[in-house]
């Protein structure tokens, strides 16, 4: 199994990261068969006038699949966060969370935790674990019991207080058990702030890495930074790495350069894989 590529597109509300905006998700998902990748990864903030199984065939009629549910518009749109203090607003997350898993289970993806752990309540770490893992405890078994994978993103410190490295991420897992459908994602941006290694990371986390995101040290396409993409790809392969890189940047310097430049990438990265195999 090979790694696979997918971008964010949005379909409901329009998102930073997303090339195009939510009136233009046709064009988009035309611009990711185009572009020669295997999938979306879906921005939905809520599931008002969202028709999962009408984008569950308009993704099947442009031969895509879906990667993850980015879940984190809901955080800024409605406060949702799983540390809330207020049980009614832990609820309302919980219920939010459980709908992506049924909307995740239709797509064929995994659901994304990244800004819905967010609180603005100062918290130490071992709080912090215990908080979230209390919230996320039902969403989890929601989730074994819809076939659906949960992965928790890494974000740096400048974002939210706790859990920012992949040494965080593995320890958090290992506290609440290593459940088989939670793994990590990590994206590389943030791991830029945080980890002293991307080797030293990936490795780290070995299986427990099921999703990667990709944009460069400025948060700008690949190529607009300083980061070194083809090394950190070949460090996926080496680590057996077989789940997806996700395009996921700012629309820097433009989105006309997200566009046209996506499919040269990911060509790029395609033949070191080539290489890769041709070599063994």
């Amino acid at each position: 199994m090979m790694i696979t590529f997918s971008a964010t597109l949005t379909c409901q509300y329009d998102a930073i990261f997303s090339p195009f905006s939510a009136k233009q998700f046709y064009q988009g998902l035309a611009w990711l068969k185009n572009s020669t990748f295997d999938a979306a990864e879906l921005c939905i903030a809520d599931y008002n006038n969202v028709d999962v199984i009408a984008i569950a065939h308009a993704l099947a009629e442009h031969g895509l699949g879906c990667t993850t549910i980015a879940s984190g518009q809901a955080r800024k749109r409605e406060g949702l966060s799983l540390l809330a203090a207020d049980d009614a607003l832990l609820q309302r997350t919980r219920q939010r969370i459980y709908q992506h898993i049924d909307a995740a289970a239709i797509l064929g993806s995994y659901v994304t935790i990244g800004s819905l752990r967010a609180t603005e309540t100062a918290l130490s770490i071992e709080q912090y674990k215990h908080s979230l893992a209390q919230g996320l405890a039902p969403c989890i078994d929601y989730a074994q019991k819809c076939g659906v994978t949960l992965i928790i993103e890494a974000l740096n410190r400048y974002e939210i207080s706790h859990l920012n490295s992949a040494e965080d991420m593995m320890l958090f897992l290992e506290f609440i058990g290593m459940p088989p459908n939670v793994g990590i994602l990590w994206d590389v941006f943030h791991a830029n702030i945080e980890d002293q290694s991307f080797a030293a990371a990936i490795q780290r986390m070995g299986p427990s890495l099921h999703h990667v995101h990709f944009a460069d040290s400025n948060r700008a396409f690949p190529g607009y930074g300083h980061l070194a993409f083809e090394d950190i790809y070949r460090h996926l392969q080496q680590s057996g790495y077989q789940g997806a890189i996700s395009l996921e940047c700012l629309c820097r310097p433009s989105a006309q350069t997200v566009i046209k430049q996506a499919k040269p990438f990911i060509e790029r990265l395609r033949q070191l894989a080539c290489a890769s195999a041709s070599r063994q």
